[in-house]
């Protein structure tokens, strides 16, 4: 049976997994959450694509220490939703520390029965 329409509540529930895998390095959950077709742009303008973040856990570039989480936005339209989030966190990027305070931009659609991750993009804040 397919949903169309998405709730609130779907939409906290995969961020807060996403979240998790992100801190672990789950690559099987972050597969499961990405679509195959991801686009994402860092904060450095760089296109990234899913296979690229996948290989960017399994290679350990980035660690995260410590890190919290909060959605400031959820907006519902359709089958597509759309969230933002900041991320405080510490940890390292490429062996370099990296502390600070980023938001997230995700778009995540419905696909038959699961949520997916379409289109991204990520800053840190001042």
């Amino acid at each position: 049976m397919k949903r169309a329409q998405i709730s609130k509540e779907e939409i906290v529930e995969v961020e807060n997994k996403l979240f998790s895998a992100q801190l672990t390095s789950n690559v099987a959950i972050l597969e499961e959450l990405l679509h195959d077709d991801l686009i994402a742009v860092a904060p450095t303008g760089q296109v990234i694509t899913k296979e690229m973040d996948l290989n960017s856990h399994r290679a350990k570039t980035v660690v995260i220490e410590e890190a919290s989480t909060a959605i400031d936005e959820i907006k519902i339209v359709g089958d597509t939703a759309i969230s933002i989030v900041t991320m405080t966190a510490k940890g390292k990027m490429e062996g370099s520390p990296l502390a600070g305070k980023f938001r997230y931009f995700r778009v995540w659609k419905r696909f038959d029965d699961s949520l997916k991750v379409i289109g991204a993009s990520f800053m840190q804040l001042p």
